[in-house]
């Protein structure tokens, strides 16, 4: 499994704008190789918010894929983002080792 991030600075009081933005943005359960998305908010006393966007992709190249098409394109124009601070902070992680409850 294949993790990429982006870590996100967002002026207050806006997180709950950058949250709806991606509520709006759907579309990643039909792409190959996609298996999971989550949006992470880090509890942080600051000047400004924190996230973390988090999807979770089969492969390093699933991940590749997605960020060379059209649709990755259509996903990510337009969008408001006068509240986001400067460009994200983008990581990819291999998945070494995974533990999980029981049951």
């Amino acid at each position: 499994m294949y993790v990429a991030t982006n870590r996100l600075l967002v002026r207050k009081p806006h997180g709950p704008d950058l949250i709806e933005l991606f509520k709006d943005r759907g579309g990643l359960e039909q792409v190959a190789g996609f298996l999971r998305f989550e949006l992470w908010q880090a509890k942080v006393e600051a000047e400004h918010e924190e996230f973390l966007v988090v999807s979770h992709w089969e492969s390093p190249e699933a991940h590749d894929d997605w960020t060379h098409s059209e649709a990755f394109r259509r996903a990510h124009s337009g969008m408001r983002s006068d509240f986001i601070m400067g460009p994200g902070a983008a990581s990819a992680y291999e998945v070494c080792l995974v533990s999980q409850a029981n049951g």
